[in-house]
């Protein structure tokens, strides 16, 4: 069974980067421009790993972690921006977010990111 990912990011490069990334491997990728995107793809699956740009047109990353909070507590939730000057961690993790990536991204952590937030979810079912 495919475990399934959801980026969420303005920029198709950097969609591409995580389909690229994981097109040959155990994930399936969702990827989504916007927040109307991102939480219709969310009804529609199982998703518990997701890579949330801060800086989305209309509803922001910070608005949008919030929202997937109150129907996915248990989703690891992982900021991606690169407009670290305009979003400080602090709020993200008030936002619920579980990790911070500042672009240009290193995508052998995020590769690394991917397979730790697969484990942490494997020992929370366990229990």
């Amino acid at each position: 069974m495919k475990r399934e990912i959801l980026v969420v990011d303005d920029e198709e490069t950097i969609r591409y980067l995580f389909l690229n990334l994981f097109s040959e491997s155990l994930y399936d990728v969702h990827t989504a421009g916007n927040a109307p995107e991102a939480l219709q793809i969310l009804k529609n699956n199982a998703i518990q790993v997701i890579f949330l740009d801060l800086k989305l047109f209309g509803m922001n990353g910070i608005a949008l972690c919030r929202q997937i909070r109150q129907t996915t507590p248990l989703a690891i939730i992982h900021a991606i921006t690169g407009w670290a000057a305009l979003f400080d961690i602090e709020e993200c993790r008030g936002a619920g977010f579980d990790d911070y990536f500042v672009k240009p991204l290193d995508m052998d952590l995020i590769a690394l990111t991917v397979q730790e937030s697969f484990k942490k979810l494997d020992r929370w079912k366990r229990h």
